[in-house]
């Protein structure tokens, strides 16, 4: 399989593995988690404001549960501060334990009441069906006395509590298994108040609690203030919610931005209220939207290792495109769309790290084969080109126009004959050695030693626009370098060596050749046959270099080169016009 194909392959398993764990709602408790840490204070409304039950109030008025005339006195007195409407987050649901009269006292100002006021009601054995329905039971509501006034209205204060023990969701509407149906409490309120929701038209049965501020930051009145008027601030046009703040009091739960402290319920309360005002609102990417994220989010990571041909490379790109993905998603929230960062990190982490393990295993050990092959053959620098794009060399098997040089050392069996085997090896070895660094200096390929032979050739593996150029500076430059090696052996009573140098330009078959357990990138076909044969006539026409007429025409550098002969070539049935360097 091709990498390319092997990568998108890669990306859409991993893509489709997260989208079931999404379908299934894996991972749900960790993607709230995750999201918690995404909260960040956003402006609350001054129209809010909390009248705390707290320490302070229950050292000044007495031991709680307080009597109801309490609240009736708190209730009348705010009638001449004129607020917008009052949230009584307290359920009266049974009698007084100070007789009827306290109760009588508490309805008999409700009754008259000049502002709106909304109670509690709490909607009992409530679930949340799979198919997103909600279920509840009876209802546990004020006692009837209460409920006579034209002023007060009722709401349910349910609230979900997730399986971490945080709360991020409420109910908007509930119904009773009797029929009846609850608003939520705050809603009842902020609707109570004549304030406006926006958008009124977008909820749905369950809605997403957005907190704007740890526990406290909503302004809080001590209850105790409304009993001594010349103590109040001003409250007209405001929106009160009276409720228990003190810890003794039980009614404190945890809460996404609350970092493991506690808030209390009425505070929960009006920041529900104050995203109904504020038209802020958390909205889960629907089900195809998840999808389509799910998957860019797997098929990032390819794109990305199609790039970056080295794994760990690859990896830490992806790492560092992941942290801005992250941030992206975090000011996505910020803007009240809940992407959900937990399945699509887990996309780009799944994916990056499959795509790591392929192109680390299979990839980089194609790539250590690939550099191994060619490390033989080619200088540093032609062997890093290979290595920046390993797709562009065919190692199976290509027809290629390319430019072959042949040289041999003249009457080296004689040579071979008079010198000792040690003094020969020696001598061929600082042969090789030099002529081979030429080649290479010049991107040459080394293709194999022949006894005392030379194959080289230009324009494979990688294409080379001046191959025949090349393979001509090579040729000069083994005959210089030839001139330096035969004074140093000639110094050391050695014997001089002389060589022949064919070089051809033509198509031939290029690739790994050889048996399964050994093979070597070679070249073969007439191309190399007729470069051969015109190393032969070197030494015929006694010339150094004998170039063919295609290589001369393909020549580029200016060098002077003299019209030799049409020779005749062993395997071709016309003549060839050679040529040599003047």
């Amino acid at each position: 399989m091709k990498p390319i194909s092997a990568y998108f392959l890669i990306a859409l398993l991993s893509g489709f593995f997260v989208f079931i764990s999404f379908s299934y709602g894996l991972f749900a408790g960790s993607e709230y988690r995750l999201e918690d840490l995404l909260y960040v204070e956003k402006p609350i409304s001054d129209d809010i404001i909390i009248v705390a039950i707290d320490n302070e109030s229950i050292q000044r008025i007495g031991q709680w549960p307080w009597p109801r005339k309490v609240f009736a006195e708190a209730l009348a007195k705010l009638a001449k501060n004129q607020p917008l409407a009052v949230g009584l987050d307290v359920i009266f649901s049974e009698p007084s334990r100070f007789g009827v009269e306290d109760d009588r006292a508490l309805a008999a100002v409700l009754n008259n009441l000049p502002y709106p006021a909304v109670m509690p009601v709490e909607v009992e054995n409530l679930i949340l069906l799979e198919n997103g329905e909600l279920a509840g039971g009876g209802a546990l509501k004020p006692l009837a006395l209460f409920a006579g006034s034209p002023k007060v209205e009722f709401g349910q204060v349910n609230l979900f509590l997730d399986s971490d023990g945080v709360v991020r969701r409420f109910p908007l509407f509930v119904k009773t298994e009797s029929g009846e149906e609850f608003p939520a409490f705050s809603y009842a309120v902020v609707k109570a108040a004549g304030k406006e929701i926006l958008p009124e038209d977008n909820f749905r049965d369950v809605e997403r609690i957005v907190y704007f501020g740890a526990p406290g930051r909503i302004k809080r009145l001590p209850f105790w203030h409304l009993l001594e008027e010349n103590s109040l601030p001003e409250l007209k046009n405001k929106i009160l919610f009276i409720g228990s703040v003190a810890a003794d009091l039980h009614d404190e739960k945890l809460t996404p931005i609350s970092r493991g402290a506690l808030m209390p319920g009425v505070e929960i309360q009006a920041n529900i209220a104050n995203m109904l005002i504020s038209g802020y609102r958390l909205r889960p990417l629907g089900f195809s939207a998840m999808a389509v994220w799910i998957f860019f989010a797997a098929f990032v990571p390819a794109l990305v290792f199609l790039a970056f041909r080295r794994a760990l490379l690859a990896l830490g790109a992806n790492v560092f495109l992941g942290f801005f993905y992250t941030l992206a998603a975090a000011l996505i929230f910020d803007n009240g769309v809940a992407v959900n960062l937990t399945h699509l990190n887990f996309a780009w982490a799944f994916s990056s790290f499959s795509l790591f393990g392929y192109q680390y295993f299979v990839g980089e050990k194609e790539r250590r084969q690939l550099k191994k092959n060619f490390a033989k053959y080619v200088s540093k620098e032609v062997l890093a080109e290979i290595m920046k794009d390993p797709e562009k060399v065919s190692l199976g098997g290509e027809e290629r126009e390319i430019t072959i040089l042949f040289s041999d050392i003249r009457s080296f069996t004689s040579w071979s004959e008079k010198t000792e085997p040690k003094k020969l090896i020696h001598s061929l070895n600082k042969y090789f050695s030099e002529m081979t660094e030429e080649i290479l200096k010049n991107k040459g390929v080394v293709d194999k030693y022949i006894g005392d032979a030379i194959m080289a050739f230009w324009g494979a593996p990688l294409d080379d626009e001046e191959q025949a150029d090349n393979a001509l500076r090579a040729a000069q430059g083994m005959l210089e370098r030839l001139k330096k090696l035969n004074k140093e052996l000639l110094a050391a009573g050695e014997q001089e060596i002389k060589i022949g140098i064919g070089i051809h330009t033509g198509t031939a078959i290029v690739g790994n050749l050889g048996s399964e357990s050994r093979f070597d990138y070679t070249a073969i076909g007439d191309a190399v046959n007729v470069a051969s044969r015109l190393e032969g006539l070197s030494k015929t026409y006694n010339a150094e270099i004998i170039i063919s007429e295609s290589s001369k025409n393909k020549i580029k550098l200016g060098a002077e080169l003299k019209f030799l002969d049409k020779a005749a070539v062993k395997g071709r049935e016309n003549l060839v016009n050679i040529y040599t360097v003047v």
